[in-house]
This record gives structure tokens, C-alpha cells and sequence, in this order.
């Protein structure tokens, strides 16, 4: 089995049935710069296997669910979910996700963006790699739920500075997830929710560690998307031998796929 190599960058790739919100994990992206090596690997995960139970349709991009595909360009089925250089709103775009036009990768806007499109229901969540000793738990994610909330809400978040503290706040009577996790304002505001697809890691990784720490790495103005509003940064410690989402489904299903446990 391949090992894990330094500086990498993984995602999570998910799809979600139209008619449900719950999301299911089926791919992971890996970009590792090496010269022995493709630069960029897609390979499927279990989960896949419940989501074409739930009608997900074969990917024509990656037709083989068995295969780990190499490529030393970014595969098209992500790149088309970049907004190209050449576009006049690219710096402000990029901006928005506080990173710099003249340096960000793929793959940080991708982590940034979660790369989601109005004509499918795929979206990409940074998967942790533990690449130095010592390091944190960090993930950078778009807070989610802002649909839900009240005018108010949302004027306060473009009030909102970077490196600034979010209150993360168990919703226990949230009619519609028990574990839902609010993100709250000092002065009591609820700006959004932890995304679904992360609420079992990051329970799990505050009973370890107890502590966990969210804040803002941009708030952007009422004028943006909306599913852009908020972009946040949860960190927390990295407990020896955790295993970011080490549940089945997000196993990959060819043992050639790399090894992101290797520490």
C-alpha cells in the first residue's frame, strides 16, 4: 500500500440525493506533490456503494469504482468546479475565501469552497491530514444552515472579523439533528451550524480533547452567496493514533489507494 507523503491535501467528495440533505461519502481527492508519483489520485470510498443504492448513477469521469486514478493535472470533474484565473471576478472571488489570487492552488479553493454546483449534488470537505508532529486537528469549512436563519443573523455575520471566536453550542432541540452544532457569537447570535458531515467527528474529537475551538477566517458582505456568507475554522487537538473518519465508508475500496494513517 502506498504511504502518505508530506504537505498533502485530501477531500472528501459527497453526494446527496436531491430530495435529502443527508450527505454520503463516495470518493476522496488526494493532491501529493512527488516526483515517483501522480500528482493528484481519486479513489472511491464504501459509501459509494450505499449511494448507488440511493440512485447515485455512474461518474463518467470515473467509470471503474475498483480503480485508484493518477493524474498530474487535476482531473477535469474537479477542475470544472474552479473558477478559471481568466475570469474578471476571480480576485474577488478568491479574496472571499481569504486566500490570495496570485497564490492559491486548486485544491485550496476547492477546501474552500467545497466545490459545489447548481447542476448536481456533489460537495467536497477537507479531509485532515496529519503531515508534522504535534500538529492540531484543523479543518476549514463553510458554515451551513444559514438559510434558516433570521435577517438579523445574517447582517451579523458581515460584521464579523477574521481570527474572531465562534461559540460552538450543542442544539439538542433541533428537530432536525439532536447532535446539530450551532456556532454562536459572543453576544449570542447564532450565525450557522458545524456541516452535518462533520458532527460525529467533531463530538467525538471534544470528548477527547475537551476543548474545541472555532473561529472566523472570513465573513464576507450580504452581497455574497450565500452558501460563501461564512467560512470558518474548527481546531482542537490531534489525539495520538485518531484516524480522521475512520468509519467504513470512508475506507477507500482498492487496497492500491494511499494511505492517509501513516504517521
Amino acid at each position: 500500500m502506498i504511504t502518505a507523503q508530506k504537505q498533502m491535501q485530501a477531500l472528501i467528495v459527497t453526494w446527496r440525493k436531491p430530495d435529502d440533505s443527508a450527505y454520503i461519502a463516495i470518493g476522496r481527492l488526494i493532491y501529493s506533490p512527488g516526483p515517483d508519483r501522480p500528482e493528484y489520485e481519486f479513489a472511491f470510498l464504501h459509501g459509494v456503494h450505499y449511494a448507488i443504492k440511493r440512485g447515485l448513477g455512474e461518474l463518467l469521469a470515473f467509470p471503474d469504482i475498483n480503480r485508484v486514478y493518477g493524474s498530474n493535472v487535476l482531473f477535469p470533474f474537479f477542475q470544472n468546479r474552479v473558477m478559471q484565473p481568466s475570469r474578471p471576478d476571480y480576485p474577488e472571488f478568491v479574496r472571499n475565501l481569504a486566500l490570495e489570487p496570485g497564490h492559491a492552488t486548486p485544491m485550496d479553493i476547492l477546501i474552500r469552497t467545497g466545490g459545489g454546483r447548481v447542476t448536481d449534488s456533489f460537495e467536497l470537505f477537507e479531509y485532515p491530514v496529519h503531515n508534522e508532529p504535534l500538529q492540531p486537528y484543523r479543518t476549514h469549512f463553510l458554515a451551513h444552515g444559514l438559510r434558516y436563519l433570521a435577517k438579523s443573523s445574517l447582517e451579523r455575520i458581515a460584521t464579523l472579523e477574521p481570527g474572531g471566536q465562534l461559540c460552538v453550542m450543542q442544539d439538542c432541540q433541533n428537530a432536525y439533528d439532536g447532535r446539530a452544532l450551532a456556532l454562536r457569537t459572543d453576544d449570542r447570535v447564532i450565525v450557522g451550524y458545524v456541516p452535518g458531515f462533520l458532527l460525529a467527528e467533531a463530538l467525538q474529537l471534544w470528548k477527547q480533547c475537551q476543548y474545541i475551538h472555532c473561529s472566523v477566517t472570513k465573513a464576507n458582505s450580504t452581497t455574497a452567496p450565500l452558501q460563501q456568507r461564512l467560512l470558518c475554522r474548527l481546531e482542537t487537538c490531534w489525539p495520538e493514533d485518531h484516524q480522521p473518519f475512520a468509519d467504513e465508508e470512508f475506507q477507500p475500496i482498492s487496497p492500491d489507494a494511499t494511505n492517509l494513517f501513516t504517521r
